[in-house]
């Protein structure tokens, strides 16, 4: 979780920086291509909440922090739904189906706040469709919360739209069914979930950014988890095997599903097939979905048994106790044991060896830099170095391009160099730029390890 992209690193240098300075910055302040660029903080809230869990606990507290976001959203999600249906085994099953499918995405980012609050979300809006007691200012407060912390918040208004939509749907083909005040409700609390999501920094221009990353062709076109799954490889097959069998179930109880969770299901089913990095949202509204179509069939007699027994336990283990009081001994087995000193930055995946050797002999002048390692590097030398990239600031495309030039030595690649006056680059020793720069009169290697070469013009 800690070293499958350069993401955290950035993260939590982020969230140093707003803590000390008790402000969310508005323009670029890490990479020096986009010095002074105007510069939206869409998750500032969860890079604050990863600074304060890493300065305090390490990041063996991050990964317990991530663990419990995911352990507590699934078993929200099971709670829920083994209350509405007759049977906890085909709950069990599809919620364990959901799980498993959406372990590929377990990285340490803010998107597992997203997942959580997804969940909470669903119950939310579910009970208010079915016209349960829930306050509508639930959902404004719920927003801003989420809004700042991760820009998956969409995900929620999505959620709002569809159960709108299902609920005019409904209404049309039996308003004796459809209580008006219910879509009053509905369309009461999308109206002001979505003007609380302007409540974070950049307001309107943050939904302006956010949509103009996800329809810039280039950067999607470079980013694996924003393409479609490939269903031929292993990791997306748990995902195909649920939409297979969502089509297969739904065919068989289509009287038993509402509109709004056709539209919710078919939504989150489109938004999967668009990019791999939907799965966890899709993977959170099938078992939502589909569990209580499952659970409308018959009984069966063999499973009767296990039902009661399963019965039993939740009977005895219901609030919040016994649960608390698993995740603090887990917490505090980890946090003391000698096992918390293996979580850490890995040195195959990010230079840092070649980055306490810039410790004790800094550079001087403009780096280039790998853009997996530019979060750790600037979360180690920052402010007295700049990167040139990192895996999360373009948001463009322009310095990505400029990079992809550079490291696959396209016709145009040196003249990058002299454009931002770069001294000296720190890449991994066997890539192409390495080999070509080693051969240069005019470049020196001044450090070498089996992770990263840093040479000198």
């Amino acid at each position: 979780m800690l070293n499958a992209d350069g993401d955290l690193p950035r993260h939590l240098l982020a969230g140093r920086l707003i803590f000390q300075s008790s402000a969310i910055p508005h323009t670029e302040p890490f990479i020096y291509p986009y010095a002074g660029r105007t510069y939206i903080s869409h998750e500032w809230l969860s890079d604050v909440i990863f600074y304060l869990v890493d300065k305090y606990f390490g990041l063996a507290g991050i990964v317990l922090l991530s663990a419990t976001l995911l352990a507590t959203a699934f078993t929200l999600l099971y709670s829920s739904l083994s209350i509405q249906v007759n049977y906890r085994i085909p709950v069990i099953a599809l919620v364990i189906w959901g799980i498993t499918a959406t372990i590929p995405n377990w990285i340490t980012r803010p998107y597992l706040f997203s997942i959580l609050l997804l969940v909470i979300w669903l119950i939310a809006v579910d009970r208010l469709a079915r016209n349960q007691a829930v306050s509508l200012w639930y959902f404004p407060a719920l927003m801003i919360i989420w809004s700042n912390l991760h820009g998956e918040f969409i995900a929620g208004i999505l959620v709002l739209i569809a159960y709108s939509m299902g609920w005019i749907l409904d209404y049309v083909h039996n308003p004796d069914i459809s209580k008006p005040e219910t879509g009053k409700k509905l369309w009461v609390a999308l109206i002001i979930s979505g003007l609380a999501s302007f409540i974070r920094p950049g307001g309107v221009q943050s939904w302006i950014t956010i949509f103009g990353f996800l329809n810039n062709r280039y950067l999607t076109s470079l980013i694996i988890e924003a393409q479609s799954p490939n269903f031929q490889q292993p990791t997306f097959f748990l995902m195909l095997g649920l939409l297979i069998f969502s089509i297969f179930l739904l065919s068989l109880k289509r009287e038993s599903l509402p509109a709004g969770q056709a539209f919710l299901l078919a939504g989150f089913s489109a938004m999967g097939l668009v990019a791999a990095r939907n799965i966890h949202l899709y993977t959170i509204v099938a078992p939502f979905v589909l569990a209580k179509a499952l659970a409308s069939g018959p009984e069966i007699k063999f499973l009767s048994g296990i039902e009661n027994i399963l019965r039993n336990i939740e009977g005895n283990l219901r609030g919040i106790f016994w649960p608390l009081i698993t995740i603090i001994l887990f917490c505090f087995f980890i946090l003391t044991s000698k096992g918390s000193q293996n979580y850490q930055f890995d040195r195959n995946s990010f230079p840092v060896d070649a980055v306490k050797w810039l410790k004790s002999h800094p550079q001087e002048g403009n780096m280039f830099n790998d853009i997996n390692w530019g979060g750790y590097i600037a979360m180690q030398l920052w402010p007295q170095q700049s990167t040139f990239i990192d895996s999360i600031a373009d948001y463009t495309g322009d310095v990505t391009m400029e990079y992809i030039s550079v490291m696959s030595l396209s016709d145009t690649w040196y003249d990058i160099f002299p454009k931002y006056n770069i001294k000296w680059v720190i890449i991994r020793p066997h890539s192409i730029l390495a080999e070509t720069l080693k051969d240069s009169l005019r470049w020196k290697v001044i450090y070498e390890d089996n992770t990263a070469i840093i040479l000198r013009h």
